[in-house]
């Protein structure tokens, strides 16, 4: 067995070791709780300690504790695109290119080999993988706030989007504060893809009246809060579903934005799509451990920061440039597109800005800083549009 494959399964099975101790713990815990008929409560709380002591042996005796590296490090990547998907071939790419220059070797466990979303931001956590996604469309009971870049009407150039999401990320940033310092997660670059469109297989999209009652595919998070507000049904999946989805007809369409339409071969099910709607993006910050950077020197962590902010600007180019081409693929399959303008635009705007003010007030309303984050992120954005189009 190779050492690549065999580092791959002891990582997966540290994953769902801890997956299992916080079951078992889970568990006991409710088991406590419990009651019998006329009777006092059964006290299980005892068990935690046993259950942690036996967890803990079993997850060291597995080489799943976390070791020194002394000397040059080796970081691992995983997520879980496809090296020839734009994250990968204009993002993902230029930093592990990087780092290779700059003399830090790497490990790339690319098309979801270490599992989906959720499995990644726990392998992080754990300290199996080092640098990962931390999508907030897949993780928003943990990352509720950092779905503030997926929201509508916001801009559809990806470098302003991506440079705005960061300024929430870095050290002073709110987001960071909020969502990531605790949860000792440090963002590096932000992968996102803005101007998301409506595309359809059968119904033609031009207000927002023809939307309600359509089942349409989301990736979560504030998309769902989009697709309530504007009457549609949303139906989470992800991106790789959604032909045989739309082939089936089990869903009408879907929110996408022009780019990743080949990746998913979406011209030859899609037969229409709004142009020019901008119905939200989907930002996902790649981040690195806290315990793993605080383990690197000065110099590499120098070194990781160029890395980072190098694959940033490569992929937000690379996904401006992609979008023209990706739309003139579409026209050549046959897709119709919808212009949004004049008086459907001003029906949309309406319906859209309400969609970001429910979803800062629903924030709000859980006692967490939504208006907040809303406000700061489109303050970002008008600064970053500025500084854009002064370059």
């Amino acid at each position: 067995m190779s050492q690549l494959t065999e580092h791959m399964i002891l990582a997966y099975s540290c994953n769902r070791i801890y997956a299992l101790s916080f079951l078992y713990a889970k568990d006991s815990e409710v088991m406590s709780r419990h009651k019998s008929p006329g009777t006092r409560p059964i006290l299980k709380r005892s068990l935690l300690p046993l259950v942690a002591s036996v967890l803990v042996a079993v997850t060291a005796a597995a080489g799943c504790a976390p070791t020194e590296n002394p000397g040059n490090p080796t970081l691992s990547l995983a997520d879980s695109y496809s090296p020839k998907h734009p994250f990968g071939k204009y993002g993902v790419s230029v930093f592990l290119d990087k780092l290779k220059e700059d003399g830090i070797d790497t490990e790339y466990y690319p098309s979801g080999q270490m599992g989906n979303a959720e499995d990644l931001a726990s392998l992080i956590s754990t300290d199996n993988i080092d640098i990962g996604p931390a999508s907030a469309a897949y993780l928003e009971d943990k990352l509720p706030l950092s779905s503030v870049g997926d929201l509508p009407m916001m801009t559809t150039d990806a470098c302003v989007a991506s440079n705005s999401m960061m300024d929430l990320l870095d050290e002073d940033g709110v987001l960071y504060k909020e969502e990531y310092e605790d949860r000792e997660l440090r963002p590096l670059w932000v992968s996102i893809i803005p101007g998301y469109e409506v595309m359809t297989s059968k119904t033609k999209v031009e207000d927002p009246t023809d939307v309600r009652g359509l089942l349409l595919r989301s990736s979560g998070g504030a998309f769902d809060v989009t697709m309530e507000t504007i009457g549609a049904s949303a139906v989470s999946m992800s991106a790789a579903d959604t032909y045989e989805a739309m082939t089936r007809n089990t869903v009408d369409g879907t929110a996408m934005p022009f780019v990743s339409v080949p990746s998913y071969n979406l011209e030859q099910v899609a037969n229409y799509s709004t142009k020019g709607l901008n119905l939200g993006s989907v930002g996902i910050p790649y981040v690195i451990s806290e315990r793993t950077w605080d383990g690197l020197t000065s110099q590499e962590q120098h070194k990781v920061t160029d890395a980072a902010a190098k694959a940033q600007q490569s992929l937000c180019a690379g996904l401006n440039k992609e979008k023209s081409e990706a739309e003139s693929l579409m026209k050549d399959a046959g897709v119709e597109f919808t212009p949004i303008t004049g008086d459907a635009k001003d029906q949309w705007t309406d319906e859209l800005s309400r969609a970001k003010s429910d979803w800062a007030t629903s924030l709000d309303s859980a006692g967490l800083p939504g208006t907040e984050v809303l406000t700061e992120f489109e303050k970002a954005v008008t600064k970053n549009e500025r500084n854009r189009s002064n370059s």
